[in-house]
């Protein structure tokens, strides 16, 4: 399990630098320009080589990736094939292809995931063609008795057994949990759930006192189910889901932002890593290959959003520098482009170093 995890987390990885470096580079060779280094992965390189102006490289740590265009970071090298020397619209299109690569990869991974049956939230009516439907467990709070049993994100409710008569109840709504649960305060439920293909038993007691907004056990529950639809209707439902959580992401990073200007940071609000990704990829693994599937067009699509921010070293922050250029109609001094840039990439390392620690420190309590 633990190959597949990591030959998973490759994979995922890859593909998404792989679709956004690409369309780097396609729409910079479209341009007539120069690209003279086309790497996946960070060095050292641990293979080399190079077909007409390009070198072809992969590099020993995955996670990362860059196309290097001639000229990219030299305003004033005006040579034929070299960045500037491109018009403004043109340079504009080369940096934003990387962008619009992972949100179409987004939309064509959430479309073949709707074609075959993505897990979705549906009412009591069941809907005509569902299949695996059950209530389905969407978050587990942490340290709560749920967690503390084993009880994990993905497992299904089937049934709960009653402490004084021993009966066994069917869960068939959200409701049948939450009322059970709510009924034997302090006292040992046992609940079987379906996880996967396994058909488990976890003994959790009840708190008479839980925190807000946790229940009693400390779960989120949905009730769910895999629906497939016609080409053409998962394509638009691509689209359409691509686009909602676009702008649920894009709200949610408004109000962190907010949170964090004005002291109140947002509840339940957690940067991840490589490792955290590496952890719910595993997780992804262990519910099923369509769950890594559409973790991938989510990651894809966050990967977009993040890259369109406009800070320095991301691609948004050299859209703010060609915006800027085409009000003063001069590029920006190569020397304080390139020393904003280094800075926000130096934010960034510090960043990702602060946020691998905290996974790391995640995984440690997990194994402990």
């Amino acid at each position: 399990m633990l190959f597949l995890t990591i030959f998973t987390f490759i994979l995922v990885i890859s593909i998404l630098i792989i679709s956004h470096e690409s369309f780097h580079f396609i729409v910079a060779k479209k341009t007539n320009l120069v690209v003279e280094e086309f790497c996946i992965g960070y060095p050292p390189r641990i293979f080399k080589k190079k077909k007409g102006d390009t070198t072809y490289s992969i590099g020993l740590f995955p996670g990362g990736g860059f196309v290097k265009i001639q000229g990219i970071d030299d305003p004033e090298k005006k040579e034929s094939y070299s960045f500037y020397s491109k018009s403004l619209k043109a340079r504009f299109f080369i940096v934003l292809a990387g962008v619009v690569a992972n949100f179409l990869l987004a939309v064509i991974l959430f479309s073949i995931g709707f074609s075959i049956g993505l897990p979705e939230a549906i009412k009591d009516e069941i809907p005509v063609g569902a299949r695996d439907v059950g209530i389905s467990i969407v978050e587990v709070a942490k340290n709560s008795p749920a967690e503390i049993s084993g009880i994990k994100m993905g497992d299904k409710v089937l049934k709960i057994r009653e402490p004084e008569s021993g009966e066994e109840k069917e869960i068939k709504k959200v409701w049948d949990v939450k009322d059970f649960t709510e009924r034997y305060p302090g006292q040992e439920l046992v609940i079987t759930l379906q996880r996967r293909n396994q058909t488990l038993e976890k003994k959790v007691i009840a708190r008479e006192n839980p925190p807000q907004d946790e229940g009693p056990i400390g779960i989120v529950m949905v009730k769910t189910a895999r629906i497939s639809y016609p080409w053409y209707k998962s394509i638009l439902k691509g689209v359409e889901n691509t686009f909602w959580l676009t702008k649920t992401t894009l709200e949610y990073i408004f109000k962190a932002l907010k949170g964090a200007v004005v002291g109140k940071p947002l509840k339940g609000v957690e940067l991840t890593g490589p490792i955290g990704i590496g952890l719910l990829v595993s997780q992804m693994v262990n519910l099923g290959w369509i769950y890594v599937l559409q973790f991938t067009a989510i990651l894809s699509l966050n990967l977009a959003i993040i890259n369109i921010l406009p800070f320095p070293a991301l691609d948004g922050g050299r859209l703010i520098f060609l915006f800027v250029e085409s009000i003063r109609k001069h590029p920006i001094n190569p020397k304080i482009e390139n020393l904003v840039n280094n800075i926000g990439f130096a934010i960034l390392l510090i960043l990702m170093l602060i946020v691998s620690l905290q996974d790391i420190k995640r995984l440690l309590g997990l194994l402990g």
